[in-house]
């Protein structure tokens, strides 16, 4: 068995694998409300004679191989996006101002994809293969509590993967070390004095504080981080002042922080706290400052991702399965995942061409040929993982 020969056991269910998704493409929930989406995902499971638990929303499915060997994970997100979904579409949302408008259920009907492949040949596995369905991974973040929960014990390695409209079908990528940063949230208050406008020395200006403030912060990369490594600081809400002639003296202001480097991050957050302390006292305001732990950068271990990139050019071509020169910056909580246990994630081309709306978008629409692709490629490293691929 190479990965070519998974693939075309994969595109035999693609059929299977199209209307699983759609099914699940007409229920968009939000996280850890997927409750019509864990009792699609375990009818299936159930067909497929996998056994399951569930807790919260998620569910942990365990294929138990015929003979001795690791213990491999596979990882499918499950919610969706408040994004109302154009009218056309013959499997559109049942759920009015919902859509999977980020691809997760074709993560889920890709994942019960390879789950059917490796099923089939389950006497034979030298291990075990976990099946991790995740809720609230666009939101509040279902990996955490989901590793607390004990999820990974016993797992010797993790995967998982997200479609990506920026590659056309057929093409994948991923990165070792940092692919996604990590995401933490700003939130600013800035205190003054009211008065009245024609007397501005009798009050203390927020908006003039929070003025030299955002001026300040915007030397927290440029001038605190190496360029050598991303990192990025964006405000995007500053609210602020009642009328015209009053000096105002309250401002609000939120923004995100995202770096690639763990330690970066740490060192990028106590500037924040030092210009914060700094600009308060030369505007004589007060300023409080509020910084929200998001999910940490996802680090793919150097190896795993080494074997994505093998296992996706013996498939694909060398010229279609490539490294990242650069991360993303957007967030991914699989980081929670592979900072337990070895594993890597991976992206996976779902365009039909170029250019394509992108991902979040309410006219995202991947190509499901892309499906078989990712099932096979997912089932192919757990089998490498277990010893069990023989070479193209």
């Amino acid at each position: 068995m190479n990965v070519n020969d998974l693939y075309s056991e994969a595109r035999k269910i693609a059929p299977w694998m199209v209307e699983v998704r759609r099914a699940l493409h007409r229920i968009p929930e939000n996280g850890f409300s997927e409750f019509k989406t864990q009792a699609c995902l375990l009818e299936q499971l159930e067909a497929l004679s996998i056994p399951r638990a569930t807790e919260r929303t998620w569910i942990v499915a365990d294929l138990r191989g015929g003979r001795p060997g690791p213990t491999v994970a596979l990882r499918a997100d499950m919610d969706a996006l408040p994004v109302t979904e154009p009218q056309g579409c013959p499997f559109r949302s049942e759920h009015e101002g919902w859509m999977h408008a980020c691809g997760h259920d074709m993560h889920m009907a890709i994942q019960l994809g390879a789950a059917r492949l490796l099923g089939d040949m389950r006497q034979r596995l030298r291990g075990n293969v976990r099946l991790l369905f995740q809720p609230a991974e666009e939101t509040v973040g279902g990996a955490k509590p989901m590793v607390e929960a004990g999820v990974l014990e016993g797992v010797d390695a993790v995967y998982g993967l997200h479609v990506q409209p920026y590659m056309n079908v057929g093409r994948i990528d991923t990165r070792p070390g940092c692919l996604n940063g990590s995401t933490d949230e700003i939130h600013i208050a800035v205190n003054g004095a009211s008065s009245h406008a024609a007397r501005p020395h009798l009050g203390v200006d927020a908006i003039v504080c929070a003025a030299q403030l955002i001026t300040m912060l915007q030397t927290v990369v440029s001038r605190s981080a190496s360029p050598l490594l991303p990192a990025v600081l964006s405000l995007g809400v500053i609210r602020g002042g009642d009328a015209p002639n009053v000096v105002c003296d309250h401002v609000e202001l939120h923004g995100t922080l995202r770096a690639a480097d763990p330690e970066l991050r740490e060192h990028l957050k106590a500037r924040i706290r030092a210009i914060c302390d700094g600009v308060a006292s030369a505007c004589g305001a007060k300023i409080e400052l509020e910084i929200n732990t998001g999910y940490a950068a996802l680090m793919n271990t150097p190896a795993e991702a080494e074997r994505v990139l093998g296992l996706g050019r013996a498939l694909l071509g060398v010229e279609n399965a490539a490294f990242r020169e650069s991360p993303s910056m957007g967030g991914e909580d699989f980081s929670y995942f592979v900072e337990r246990v070895p594993g890597a994630f991976w992206h996976l081309g779902c365009a039909p061409a170029q250019p394509a709306p992108p991902l979040h978008s309410r006219d995202f629409v991947p190509d499901e040929g892309c499906m078989p692709i990712g099932a096979a490629l997912q089932a192919a490293l757990v089998l490498d993982r277990m010893g069990m691929l023989d070479p193209v």
